[in-house]
């Protein structure tokens, strides 16, 4: 065989000129390619930094207006409880100043009576300054308890500035209305937050009005050309969020500056609020001109090493070779250590379970119930280590030789993963369902992983509100093809991760769920695969999820730990 090599290789070292004329050529159309290709990942780079930006300035907005609905609401408990509205003067002001104090994102806090009539502030407030007039304050007198409300874009009566005032009902101890707390911010507080952002020479950071409010204009940087209040949107704009109120990407043209851009919005929390980020599509087709110019640089550059490259490369070649052989002596060398090294590890097994054997057998009924337990375990687990080091070498050896498919009995395979199971379906109070389950082909030890993998799945994901169900059912399809259904109740997944969470490395809500890999689901569809069949799941938020795998049905059947399995370890 490696004669055969020897000889192909001396041929290709003889064509090894025209291969590189034909390299250099197939370079060039490469070239024109990536330029072509090029330009699209810009267009998805500068879409995918502006939903991050997005993301980044809408959490910090939102944890700001989170922090004043907060501080609001305490504050309007603490008036309400030391009636400090009729106590008034000194006191109420003190309170206000202390609270702004803590939050000087607010201008200022401000307290109005039930007649709209300005009562005290943190701050220096003048005489006769009336609310009453305003919407928000008529919605609360209207309804006190509907939470916070956020104005629309007003110029303060106290300032003359454009701020965004954040509003809450004062109720009296029999719950009535007795006035309102505000929370005035400056307009220029957000713009500063969006000036800071790094979105190019014709990028723009903007607020809006969710749908509710008609999508008015907050708040802009730049500001040029656009008017504070302004309803006006896009028709692509409108269509994608009615698509999508959460989030979402569109391009837009912008009348205004007359600059095309790639927008990403985002909601701001669950206020009634929104962000967006444009990337202008001339500066990030700036730097896709820059890269084009290198592009060809290196392309020139590559014509002229590899005609030098070629001289060297016939040379080099044999030396290559010799280091290839030596390269397949050494991953042999390398292959049966790791065959001796699991070898090796058995010894020490054996002389623990084979001496622990002994100790039972001498000293039994002297020790005690619990300490013959303690040996049984000693022994059983050592027993089970010896054999899950065994499994390890034969899936080395698999890794070469390929998989050696037979009959499985699936029932068999799923009762020992819920005997291994047990105790974290008792711990969660789970009930198990099991159907009849077919002989399937397959291996063993990798669909025991399969079950376990979706069992403790469903354990992880389980729903808080209601005692865990998992149910393993086998329907058969056409032909003698047979279909597994893993049912549970927990909270479900939403449609749009149904392909992303089979994705390596994918995990939902990694922050409320930080155990697993996310790798166990890529692993069971590649085996599912591997055997055949397919994987897939049916699920709803927060109505549980079906898994559905395939196999094809055996004619002859083993016992599930006759072998290779994982879960052969009851010796």
């Amino acid at each position: 065989m490696r004669k055969n090599i020897r000889l192909w290789s001396d041929k290709i070292r003889g064509r090894i000129v025209s291969l590189v004329i034909l390299a250099d050529l197939f370079v060039l159309a490469v070239i024109l390619m990536s330029l072509a290709g090029s330009l699209a990942l810009y267009r998805e780079r500068a879409e995918t930094t502006s939903r991050n930006l997005n993301h980044q300035v809408s959490l910090t907005i939102s944890g700001e207006i989170s922090a004043i609905d907060l501080m609001l609401q305490t504050e309007a408990e603490e008036i309400s409880y030391r009636h400090l509205l009729t106590a008034g003067g000194t006191a109420l002001h003190d309170a206000l100043a202390r609270q702004q104090q803590r939050h000087p994102v607010a201008d200022a806090i401000r307290v109005a009576d039930a007649q709209g009539h300005m009562l005290a502030a943190s701050d220096d407030i003048p005489d006769n300054i009336s609310l009453a007039d305003r919407g928000f304050f008529q919605s609360l007198k209207a309804n006190p308890g509907q939470g916070m409300i956020i104005s629309p874009a007003l110029t303060s009566r106290i300032t003359n500035q454009p701020v965004l005032i954040f509003v809450r009902a004062l109720t009296d101890q029999s719950g009535n209305f007795a006035g309102i707390i505000t929370a005035p911010v400056a307009m220029e507080w957000f713009r500063s937050r969006f000036r800071d952002m790094e979105v190019g020479e014709h990028g723009v950071v903007v607020m809006r009005g969710n749908a509710s409010r008609d999508f008015d204009l907050l708040a802009r940087y730049p500001s040029e050309g656009y008017v504070i209040g302004q309803t006006k949107v896009s028709e692509t704009f409108r269509a994608q969020i009615a698509a999508d109120p959460r989030s979402g990407s569109y391009e837009a043209h912008a009348g205004a500056d007359n600059v095309d851009r790639v927008f990403s919005y985002q909601a701001v929390g669950n206020y009634p609020l929104i962000t967006l980020v444009g990337m202008a599509r001339e500066d990030f087709m700036g730097s896709w001109r820059r890269e084009a110019v290198k592009l060809a640089i290196l392309g020139l550059s590559f014509l002229l090493v590899t005609g030098v490259g070629a001289f060297f490369l016939a040379r080099t070649w044999r030396t290559l070779e010799q280091r290839t052989a030596e390269l397949e002596r050494s991953n042999a060398d390398l292959e049966q250590f790791a065959y001796a090294a699991s070898h090796d590890l058995q010894t020490p097994l054996r002389n623990i379970a084979s001496y622990t054997q002994l100790l039972e057998r001498r000293y039994r009924g002297q020790l005690g119930d619990e300490a013959e337990q303690f040996l049984d375990f000693i022994v059983g687990n050592a027993k089970r280590l010896s054999i899950m080091i065994r499994d390890l070498l034969d899936f080395s050896r698999a890794n070469t030789a390929g998989y050696g498919m037979s009959a499985v009995d699936l029932a068999q395979v799923v009762s020992e993963v819920l005997g291994r199971l047990r105790q974290d379906l008792e711990q969660v109070g789970a009930s198990v369902i099991v159907g009849d389950l077919p002989t399937v082909r397959g291996e063993v030890f990798w669909l025991d992983s399969l079950v376990q993998n979706l069992l403790e799945n469903a354990i992880r994901y389980r729903h808080p509100e209601r005692p865990l169900t998992l149910s393993i059912e086998a329907k058969q399809e056409s032909g003698h093809r047979w279909r597994v259904c893993v049912a549970d109740n927990g909270i479900g997944i939403d449609p749009a991760y149904h392909d992303k969470i089979f994705n390596m490395f994918y995990r939902l809500n990694p922050q409320s769920y930080p155990d697993g890999t996310g790798i166990g689901l890529p692993l069971c569809r590649r085996l599912i695969s591997r055997f055949g069949g397919r994987l897939w799941v049916e699920s709803e938020s927060g109505q549980g999820a079906r898994f559905f795998f395939t196999l094809i049905e055996a004619e002859e059947t083993i016992p599930a730990n006759s072998g290779t399995g994982a879960n052969a370890v009851n010796e």
